[in-house]
């Protein structure tokens, strides 16, 4: 590949990242409408603790989340070094700005 090639697909791949970006903001925005829907009307049905929806077919949930974290800064203190328990995972990363 030629200098003037690699610019070629870095100019492409900056555009895709672009396209890309704005279907996200779209996709975002459809799925706020869809979430104020489900919590602003009475239609969604609550099945097991859960928002469930069924229209057409489609079914819709719209439920909490919850995630847990360990607070390694805290751990350390408390433990001590915490180096025996980590893993690491290498990876490579492709950046173009």
């Amino acid at each position: 590949m030629t200098a003037q090639e690699l610019q070629g697909k870095l100019r492409e791949f900056k555009e895709y990242s672009r396209m890309i970006e704005e279907l996200e903001d779209l996709k975002d925005s459809v799925a706020d409408i869809i979430k104020a829907y489900m919590t602003e009307t009475g239609e969604s049905k609550l099945i097991t603790g859960e928002s469930k929806l069924i229209t057409g077919e489609y079914k819709v949930s719209y439920t909490d989340q919850k995630r847990e974290t360990l607070n390694k800064k805290r751990l350390e203190q408390d433990l001590g070094d915490l180096s025996e328990y980590t893993k690491t995972t290498q990876y490579k990363a492709l950046r173009v700005s």
